[in-house]
Formats: structure tokens, C-alpha cells, sequence
């Protein structure tokens, strides 16, 4: 680990749980959110459809939330797991966006 650290409180009670869960969830569907417009302009520059499906960058973001969830103390397994589903995702909005 990278001496990251940040504050995972002690919950009293599964309320108190649900409720740092949803917190959390409304932030990271505001990233998604943020990064699906990056997606998206993306898509001007690429000239094919190839180019939109990009394997080469899927697996270097890849390996990129790997190494986080790794700094981070998160399973890099799952990470990966949800990663690959929002790039797949992802690469249909841009493909949309692409025209192709």
C-alpha cells in the first residue's frame, strides 16, 4: 500500500451502513457521470470503429484500476470485474456518439 488513507467511520447500525453506501453511490455515479462525457468526446477523434473499441487502451485502463485497487485496499479482481462492464458500456455510448 501507497500510505493512502482516508476514514472508513464505524457504523452503530445497518441504517448507518445503507446510508454511507448510498452516499457513496451518489458520488460515484456523479464520476460516471463526468466520464461518460469524456467518452464522448473522444469519439471526434477517432476516424473508425476499430479505433472506438481500442483494446490496447481497455487493457491499460485495466491495469490502471488494478494498481488503484490495489493502493487503495479495494479487490482488484472486482474492480477489474466492474471496470470492464463500464467499459463496455461506455464503448457503446461512444460508438453512438461515433456514428458507426
Amino acid at each position: 500500500m501507497s500510505g493512502f488513507s482516508y476514514a472508513v467511520f464505524a457504523c452503530a447500525n445497518l441504517e448507518e451502513v445503507r446510508a454511507n453506501i448510498d452516499r457513496l453511490d451518489h458520488e460515484i455515479v456523479k464520476l460516471l457521470a463526468e466520464r461518460g462525457k469524456y467518452v464522448v468526446q473522444a469519439a471526434r477523434f477517432k476516424q473508425t470503429k476499430a479505433d472506438v473499441h481500442a483494446p490496447a487502451r481497455v487493457e491499460q485502463v485495466v491495469a490502471n484500476v488494478r494498481k488503484y485497487a490495489i493502493e487503495y485496499g479495494a479487490s482488484a479482481e472486482v474492480v477489474e470485474q466492474g471496470y470492464r462492464v463500464l467499459i463496455a458500456g461506455f464503448t457503446q455510448q461512444e460508438l453512438a456518439a461515433h456514428g458507426s
